[in-house]
């Protein structure tokens, strides 16, 4: 078979193991791990990473400098790897693809509280269409899930757009759309003391116990911009957990704080005994993207859940 016309002749000559080099490189900072964890010699691995320079026309790997051990990836380095990820993860995808024949996949990324709204009845209305499809779905952070689509981990995500504070561009290759809106809810028992108050002040709800998901997650910053917008500190966490429906339960069942998506929140709170404690959460951004890559839009269950969304 010849190699792509539109290909170099070194390119279209690389083994898939050279170019995954570059991923242990860019791992472990060194060519003598690097070479340990493949368990061939340093000597081979150079001669690799020379085969991959030679085919790319450029130095990948620079040694770092000021009296430091190790080595980086250049630009065109990390450049290279990005694109040579999503080769990699799409080869996997097409492994997948030809022992499951006439099994369309769908490998979609989302954050746990699109899972209450909107993703099952978009499923719902996907599995309606392709009866046969295959969806493989995981649950991760908005900077995992926006990562791993540009890796080409997955066809799609359903999550909020990047923070300004995570400093994650939009990847070039990625189209989105928002499809739904969730803002949050604060949550008590309705034993709480709070419970019985009509509007307790961000002073008093500062000085209670609190359920609060990891530092940094989309959810505290909003929590942390409530109180400091008051000019208050934040509440400190008793218990700190990202799995809204046990914060849910930790509320119900003493005398904790907790926050979750609307919908989940109105969803349980019948059932646990909960109250929805009024807070002005100012201008919060409620969007819930779908965003997929163009890449992917071969997939006809991909394009099927666009139409379903």
């Amino acid at each position: 078979m010849d190699p792509p016309t539109d290909l170099p002749a070194r390119c279209a000559q690389l083994r898939i193991r050279d170019l995954l080099l570059l991923g242990y490189i860019d791992e472990l900072g060194s060519l003598t791990e690097t070479a340990a964890r493949l368990h061939v010699t340093q000597s081979a691995v150079s001669q690799a990473l020379r085969a991959v320079e030679d085919a790319f026309g450029a130095p990948l790997v620079v040694r770092r400098t000021r009296g430091k051990r190790g080595v980086d990836l250049t630009a065109a380095g990390a450049a290279v790897l990005m694109h040579v990820r999503v080769a990699h993860n799409e080869l996997v995808a097409s492994v997948r693809a030809a022992a499951a024949a006439g099994t369309p996949e769908l490998r979609i990324g989302a954050l746990a509280l699109t899972l209450v709204h909107p993703l099952p009845g978009a499923l719902a209305l996907l599995r309606r269409r392709l009866p046969r499809v295959h969806v493989r779905l995981s649950e991760d952070t908005v900077p995992h899930l926006w990562r791993r689509l540009e890796a080409g981990e997955f066809d799609a995500i359903v999550c909020r757009l990047p923070a300004l504070s995570e400093s994650q561009r939009i990847p070039a290759d990625v189209v989105f759309r928002t499809i739904s809106h969730e803002s949050l809810a604060l949550v008590c028992s309705r034993r709480h003391p709070v419970a019985r108050q009509r509007k307790p002040s961000l002073a008093l709800l500062r000085e209670q116990a609190w359920v609060l998901p990891p530092e940094g997650s989309y959810t505290r910053l909003e929590i942390e911009r409530l109180f400091m917008r008051a000019g208050l500190q934040p509440p400190a966490a008793a218990i700190t957990s990202m799995n809204f429906h046990s914060n849910l339960r930790l509320a119900a069942s003493g005398d904790l704080l907790a926050t979750a998506p609307r919908a989940a929140a109105l969803s349980v709170c019948p059932m646990l005994d909960l109250v929805v404690l009024p807070v002005d959460w100012g201008r919060e951004d409620t969007g819930i993207t779908l965003a997929w890559r163009e890449a992917s839009l071969g997939n006809e269950a991909l394009a099927a859940l666009l139409e379903c969304c």
